[in-house]
């Protein structure tokens, strides 16, 4: 699956530009850096986004969230940005990095790359590339397994909880 998602990312990013690959924390993060060891581009940029201020719930949460740092080693001026995660469900994940990206420069173009795309969208934003597609019933949900945390990579669908 990430073999093929960085294939096709490689192949459709002009060369003559540069380039940023920024995960979401905590799992979009690791899947950038397994891109970027894949795509091995000179000059290739990979960073990681904290989204926890940008968040629209930030107010339902109730309790102080614990916040990260986020960290872009270079100018993304001008560069094409891909934002990296896990999944893409409502979409406002990629909002609030949207929003958050913003604030380390002005892209020259921002793209998505997600490693399953589920269906269930509450806004219009839609990845450029997706490893899988899945559509899940009620309840259910995916996950995205990462060496750093999980001891592997993989997919699992988890059914509702009981």
């Amino acid at each position: 699956m990430l073999d093929s998602l960085a294939g096709e990312i490689d192949r459709t990013v002009p060369r003559d530009v540069s380039m940023a690959l920024v995960g979401i924390q905590r799992r979009g993060d690791a899947v950038a850096a397994e891109l970027a060891s894949r795509i091995r581009r000179p000059g290739l940029v990979v960073g990681s986004l904290d989204i926890t201020l940008y968040r629209d719930d930030f107010a339902e949460a109730g309790t102080l969230p614990l916040v990260g740092a986020s960290h872009i080693p270079g100018s993304i001026d001008g560069a094409h940005v891909v934002i990296v995660d896990d999944v893409i469900f409502t979409g406002r994940t990629i909002r609030a990095a949207m929003d958050e990206l913003s604030d380390f420069g002005r892209p020259g173009c921002i793209e998505l790359a997600v490693a399953v795309n589920r269906a269930g969208r509450q806004l219009p934003i839609q990845p450029n590339y997706a490893g899988i597609g899945v559509e899940l019933g009620p309840g259910e949900q995916v996950a995205v397994l990462v060496p750093g945390v999980d001891g592997r990579w993989g997919a699992e669908i988890l059914g509702p909880l009981t």
